[in-house]
């Protein structure tokens, strides 16, 4: 069960034309980190790179005394012919986020993106209720990807529920494991069962590692163990994330930077697209802006 959050994971794989702006981005969500942590114990980060990154991300991120910050290769976590890497980066970081946890053993941990920014105090407890985590949840009939999962892991497809949202969100590594190892059955490699699901499915999207994690453990009964009800999590005065303050495009960069400096953001959490292409110093102004 939960008892903190004060680890997360970060996959970070550096795209060749804007390696600088990734960083930035990166050196952000630890600069909003530092801001707003508020606990005795260091913030646990962990980022997971291609092995081509680890040098400099391990150099040029900012460090902080209350931010602990690591850069892993994935080759640490995959081996060489692992059909982990055949697969696009975006796929590549779903796995991150179920397989490195699972490995390291991570209780309750946050996943973040390097468009993630952190916008208001938080603490180990702050998510925990219970003993079970305020996370975040959509309805699954929202994507197709819910159906997929549901098919994956023989469970009946109910458009009427709700499963645990994408990015940021706080997820558990025993639910996490015992999502890999439902495609373990009968001895088989987790990551090539999945890998191989997604090539033959080109052009759509099969599964999410929300909709697996949710999936799995709604088929084990378990869920709810870990995971507050989304009934209560949709209306808690306590929002992992923000929705009415995130930027996905450069009209709503406009229309969201008039609002007054030190506004309740309405939650912990916001995302400012990288594509909507804002500059950075305006992103980093815009995200400090809000009262802690």
């Amino acid at each position: 069960m939960f008892c903190e959050v004060r680890q997360a994971i970060l996959p970070l794989a550096l795209r060749k034309l804007t390696r600088r702006g990734d960083l930035e981005r990166t050196g952000l969500l630890i600069e909003s980190l530092t801001r707003h942590w508020r606990d005795s114990m260091p913030f646990q980060l962990l980022i997971v790179s291609p092995a081509r990154d680890v040098g400099l991300l391990r150099t040029k991120l900012p460090r902080s005394r209350n931010i602990d910050v690591s850069v892993r290769s994935e080759s640490e976590f995959f081996p060489a012919f692992s059909p982990f890497y055949l697969l696009t980066g975006w796929y590549r970081q779903q796995l991150i986020k179920l397989h490195v946890p699972a490995v390291l053993g991570f209780s309750g941990y946050l996943t973040l993106d390097s468009d993630v920014c952190c916008v208001a105090d938080f603490d180990a407890s702050t998510f925990v209720h219970d003993r079970r985590a305020l996370s975040r949840w959509e309805p699954k009939r929202c994507h197709d990807w819910w159906r997929g999962a549901s098919e994956m892991v023989d469970l009946p497809y109910d458009t009427k529920a709700h499963g645990l949202s994408v990015t940021p969100n706080i997820l558990h590594g025993d639910l996490s494991a015992q999502t890999l190892d439902y495609f373990r059955r009968d001895g088989g490699d987790p990551l090539a069962t999945l890998s191989l699901r997604v090539l033959r499915k080109l052009g759509s999207i099969p599964w999410t590692e929300y909709s697996l994690y949710t999936a799995v453990a709604e088929r084990k009964g378990n869920l709810l163990d870990y995971h507050l009800h989304w009934d209560p999590c949709y209306f808690s005065e306590t929002q992992l994330f923000s929705e009415r303050t995130c930027v996905w495009d450069a009209d709503d960069f406009e229309r969201l930077a008039k609002l007054p400096t030190g506004s309740t953001p309405g939650g912990k959490f916001i995302i400012i697209q990288s594509h909507a292409r804002i500059p950075l110093q305006l992103v980093r102004d815009y995200c400090l802006s809000f009262a802690g």
